[in-house]
C-alpha cells in the first residue's frame, strides 16, 4: 500500500494550504503478532509503524493511548491534564482478582487509567483531546475516567475549544459497580453543556467500542468517525444471540454496517484521519 506522506487541506484563506502529515510525531512501538490476522503476511514492525500500523491489506491494528496521542497531536503540543487523579479500590473488589492488584500492576506498566485527557493542536488548530487506552482494564469507564472526561468537556465548553475523542472500550468498569455506571450520566451532562455552548465535538470509534461508552458519549459526536472494520455495539454477538435466538447478519457490528444504518457518519482509514479531522475543524470553526 502506497501511503501519502502528507495531504493538503484548505486553511482559512483560500489561496493558502496547510500540509497535514499522516501522524503528528513518529508512533511508538505497539505489541504485534507475527503475521497479519487478515491476510497472513509476515509483519515487519518498523515498516508497519511507518504505515500508522495499517497492513497493506487494510487491516488496522489496535493502538494504545500513547500511539493515538502521537498520531493526532502536533509535535510538542500535547499537554496532559489531571494525570494525578487516580483510581482506588473503593469497593474492596476481589473477583477474579483484587482490583487494587490490577491498579498497581497497570501503574508499574506506566498506566494510571483507561482515559487520558489534555490539550494539543491538530494541524495547527487547538483541540481538547480525550483518548481511551484499552490496555487498562479493557478501556472501561470508571470514576476517574469519567471525571477526566467531564472536566475536559467543561473546559472545552468554557474555552470554546473543539473536542476530539478516541474511543476503545468494553463499557463501564464492573470493579467499581454502580459508581462506574453513574459516570455515564455525569459525562453526558458535561457533554450536553458542550453541545449547548455550540462547541464542535468529533468522536473517533476504534476497535472495539462497546457497552456504556458506545451507548453514550462515543456516539454523540457532531460527527462520528470510525476506523475500517472496527467492532462497534452495545453488547457482544454471543450475548445478543442468547437473548434473542435470532440469526444475526454477518458483520452486523462492523463500522461499515453501522455506517449503512446511520450510527456513524464516516468510515475513515487511519492514514487519512488527521486530514479528515483537520477538514472538519476548518469547516466547523471557520
Amino acid at each position: 500500500m502506497s501511503l501519502p506522506l502528507a495531504v493538503r487541506v484548505r486553511e482559512g484563506v483560500p489561496s493558502m494550504s496547510l500540509i497535514v502529515p499522516v501522524t503528528g510525531t513518529k508512533l511508538p512501538p505497539i505489541a504485534l503478532s507475527t503475521n497479519c490476522p487478515s491476510c497472513g503476511v509476515g509483519l515487519v514492525p518498523e515498516e508497519l509503524r511507518e504505515q500508522a500500523y495499517v497492513c497493506d491489506c487494510g487491516h488496522h491494528f489496535r493502538m494504545h493511548g500513547d500511539a493515538w496521542i502521537a498520531l493526532l497531536a502536533d509535535e510538542g503540543s500535547w499537554r496532559e491534564r489531571w494525570a494525578d487523579v487516580r483510581p482506588h479500590d473503593l469497593l474492596d473488589w476481589k473477583v477474579p482478582k483484587p482490583y487494587q492488584q490490577t491498579i498497581d500492576q497497570a501503574r508499574q506498566e506506566g498506566l494510571n487509567e483507561a482515559v487520558r485527557t489534555g490539550t494539543a493542536t491538530l494541524a495547527g488548530r487547538p483541540v481538547w483531546l480525550g483518548v481511551f487506552d484499552f490496555r487498562f482494564v479493557g478501556g472501561t469507564l470508571s470514576i476517574v475516567a469519567g471525571e477526566r472526561l467531564a472536566r475536559g468537556f467543561e473546559q472545552a465548553a468554557a474555552s470554546h475549544t473543539p473536542y476530539v475523542l478516541v474511543a476503545a472500550s468494553g463499557g463501564a468498569r464492573m470493579q467499581e459497580g454502580v459508581l462506574a455506571l453513574m459516570q455515564l450520566a455525569k459525562v453526558n451532562a458535561a457533554l450536553g453543556r458542550l453541545h449547548a455552548a455550540r462547541v464542535p465535538y468529533f468522536s473517533v470509534l476504534t476497535d472495539p467500542t462497546f457497552g456504556g461508552v458506545s451507548a453514550s458519549l462515543a456516539l454523540l459526536g457532531d460527527v462520528n468517525l470510525a476506523e475500517p472494520g472496527a467492532a462497534i455495539g452495545f453488547t457482544g454477538a454471543r450475548v445478543i444471540k442468547q437473548a434473542t435466538y435470532a440469526d444475526l447478519p454477518p458483520g452486523f457490528q462492523s463500522a461499515e454496517f453501522q455506517l449503512e444504518r446511520g450510527q456513524v457518519d464516516l468510515v475513515v482509514p487511519r492514514v487519512e484521519l488527521r486530514e479528515r479531522l483537520a477538514r472538519l475543524l476548518d469547516l466547523y470553526t471557520g
